[in-house]
């Protein structure tokens, strides 16, 4: 992606961001102490920023405000929209060829696929047009420009508060600071938009930023935290030396445990929470603390 297209994306989730507020959740805390900390990893979507789905990507409750927000998103970066079906049929379209690229991902061996979404993008721009509901050029500006203006307009998306702070503080400890997230392109441009700086120049460690996007794998694959664990040990830092921060027991906690991480189940929004507090008492292993404010990791630090 060259620069004044990059510039042009992060200028426009900036315009389409609106600022969220954590739900409470009614979930019990457990602050651990921990030492010999040399990372801390964070999850994205339902840890360090809040999403009004919870995750990446469309709720399933959300169909009938998908096909309005497909049609203005066609608009919004381009497109003529020839047919009001448009909407609907993108959406039908969408599903068929996120299933194909799942399905030969899947033939090659990976159990969890994370497509490229702009591959997926130019097959139901290419396919609208090809059914004259669409006109306009499909490229690489349009594509991405599409996948933008659907994705912040369908998911909300915002820092948890006082993040920058909580950064800052956990750098000022000469902690790494990485990043293990399913994700998309503009997952780090969401960053950089709402935060004013790239990962990288937040101080985030530009090798131990692992994007899903970018390894075709998404989470609860262990081959993401496996790509991890052979970065951190370039750097000379051990699994036991991660404290990883994330929302899903499954996808989170269960396969950094499972490499040897530290971890801390994030319970701060209730709209990122995938487990009935319950459930904390039969799962092994346990994560090491259970927090509802990402402040609370440099407290439980020694």
């Amino acid at each position: 992606m060259d620069l004044s297209l990059k510039k042009k994306l992060v200028h426009r989730i900036k315009e389409l961001a609106e600022p969220l507020s954590p739900l409470p959740a009614e979930h019990t805390t457990r602050l651990n102490k921990i030492s010999d900390i040399k990372c801390v990893a964070f999850d994205f979507y339902g840890t360090m920023y809040l999403s009004g789905v919870g995750d990446i990507g469309i709720d399933e409750d959300q169909e009938d405000e998908s096909e309005e927000i497909f049609r203005k998103s066609l608009e919004a970066s381009g497109f003529s929209v020839q047919d009001i079906t448009a909407g609907s049929l993108g959406l039908q379209i969408l599903k068929q060829s996120l299933a194909r690229h799942k399905q030969k991902a899947k033939e090659n061996g990976v159990e969890y696929p994370e497509p490229e979404i702009r591959k997926v993008w130019r097959d139901v721009l290419n396919e609208l047009k090809e059914q004259s509901l669409i006109s306009g050029t499909i490229g690489e500006s349009s594509i991405a420009s599409f996948a933008v203006e659907f994705e912040f307009r369908i998911n909300a998306i915002w820092p948890v508060p006082n993040l920058a702070e909580i950064l800052t503080q956990l750098k000022k400890r000469d902690l790494e600071l990485a990043i293990i997230s399913n994700s998309q392109f503009y997952t780090p441009l969401a960053f950089e938009a709402i935060m004013g700086r790239s990962p990288e120049d937040f101080g985030f460690n530009k090798d131990l930023l692992v994007w899903s996007y970018e390894c075709g794998c998404k989470k609860p694959d262990t081959a993401l935290y496996e790509e991890f664990v052979e970065r951190i040990q370039e750097q000379d830092i051990n699994p036991t030396q991660v404290l990883y921060i994330g929302n899903d027991i499954n996808k989170d906690i269960r396969p950094a445990s499972y490499l040897g991480m530290h971890t801390g189940l994030y319970v701060g929004d209730s709209r990122s929470i995938r487990h009935e507090e319950s459930e904390l008492k039969n799962i092994s292993p346990t994560p090491d603390m259970v927090i509802d404010d990402l402040s609370q990791i440099e407290k439980c630090l020694i």
